[in-house]
This record gives structure tokens, sequence and C-alpha cells, in this order.
């Protein structure tokens, strides 16, 4: 039997939807669904028809972070698994395409950072961001500590990433990381609404806005991106973070 998709692509007119389709395991990401986000994400950046991008999730939650049922047991590993996160957000914000976000419920750890990739986050009033790295002995991946600093400014960054703290939709519009928090049964006719006016738009000036913008808070991430990866990889041999995760699992396997 031919094993379902873990993430769809769907595309209607000049609007391309990247859906994560494993909403029984929270739209956790594992290997084999990273590959599938990279696979979409590439298909859409080379499809000349698409001129916006809606990226949502099925289920109660947008996206749980790492699955840890298959995480790697090395550093090395683990250092390539970001990576790749790494290169499927840099390509989201060099995408000459305006990308959305649409997020309900709880966007953690990876599933934050895939989010904040995106150039607009629309956020459902149950959504929330959560940044527990620090909580599990590791550093930010997927170049959230970049993202988040650029997009809310150090101090508040700093003050989020150090408690391993969460931020509600209000807290989110608050600080400037959405303008779009919307009802939860609302939360993907709004998205899709707003990739449709967006569509409409002309292409150019869409695509050259997001270039221009990118010019000023984008710089640099690459380099960020590789001592993230070795920072967390480094922080994965540490005995802080190999109590936090026995612990953590002892829990998980309680319930």
């Amino acid at each position: 039997m031919e094993q379902a998709s873990l993430v769809l692509l769907e595309k209607q007119g000049a609007v391309a939807s990247i859906t994560l389709a494993r909403a029984s395991k929270l739209n956790a990401l594992s290997a084999p669904m990273r590959a599938e986000i990279g696979a979409c994400l590439s298909e859409v950046a080379c499809d000349e028809s698409v001129k916006v991008v809606l990226l949502r999730a099925e289920g109660r939650s947008f996206c749980a972070g790492g699955d840890l049922a298959n995480a790697p047991t090395d550093a090395m590993a683990w250092r390539d698994r970001v990576i790749l996160a790494q290169a499927h957000h840099l390509q989201m914000i060099g995408m000459n395409k305006p990308i959305i976000a649409a997020v309900q419920g709880v966007a953690a750890g990876g599933g934050a950072s895939l989010a904040l990739a995106a150039d607009i986050l629309v956020m459902a009033e149950d959504a929330r961001l959560s940044f527990p790295f620090v909580r599990l002995g590791l550093v930010p991946d997927g170049l959230c500590s970049a993202l988040l600093q650029a997009k809310v400014g150090a101090g508040v960054a700093l003050d989020i990433l150090l408690s391993g703290d969460s931020i509600d939709a209000g807290q989110a519009q608050r600080l400037g990381l959405t303008r779009r928090v919307v009802p939860n049964d609302a939360l993907d006719q709004h998205a899709r609404n707003l990739a449709a006016e967006l569509a409409a738009l002309p292409w150019e000036g869409l695509a050259l806005t997001k270039s221009l913008c990118a010019q000023h808070w984008a710089a640099g991430l690459k380099q960020v991106g590789r001592q993230e990866a070795d920072a967390f990889a480094l922080a994965t041999t540490t005995i802080g973070h190999q109590q936090a995760l026995a612990s953590m699992l002892a829990k998980l396997n309680k319930n």
C-alpha cells in the first residue's frame, strides 16, 4: 500500500497551498516530513504560475516541533537535520513569492521557526508560538533566534528565548509579529482570502518589495545558520540536554 503523503500540495490559480498533514502527531516534523516540505517548496518556487504560497496545517495544532520518535542519535546527525531546516527556511525567505502562514493551536520549537520564516503570519485566537529550546538544554534552531530578533527586537526575543516561553496570539499581535488574529473557525478562510487578494496584485511589485525588505532584516542569515548548527550539535552532547530529554520522555511515556 502506498504511504499517504505527510505534506499536501494544492494549486488553485496563482495560489499554492502547502499543508502539513500529520494531524495525529500534531504535525511533528519527522525526517520524511521534512523531505516532503522541501520537495513542495522547490516545486512552488519553480512554478511560474504560482504567485503566492499559503502554508497551513491540518488538525488542532500547526506543528509540535521536531518528532522525537525518529530523532538523531549523534551530534553530527542533529547538525545535518538543523542545516536541512535552515535550508527550507532560507528558501522560504529567498523565494520571490509572498508566503502566508496560517497558525492554529501550538507551533512549538521547529514549528515556530517554520511559521516565523513566512512573510505574513495569520493566527487563530487559540494559536501559540512556543520556544522551549533552553528547557531541553538546546539552542534555537531553524534560524529561530535571528528570525525572532528581526521581527520583535533583541530585547523581547532574548526574554522569550532565555525563558523558554510562549507567545499567544494576542501577545504576538501586540509585539508586531502579526496584525491578523482571527476566530479559530475563520482561520482557513481568512488566510485563503488574503492569499487570493495578494495573488490579484501585480506580481512584480510583490516580488521586488519582498526582496527589498529582505536586504535589511535577512542579511547575514547564512552565517548565523552555520553558527546555529554547530551550537545545536554541541548542545545535544551536554549533560543538561540529556537529563532534560530523559525527563521529558519519561513524562510522555506515562501519558
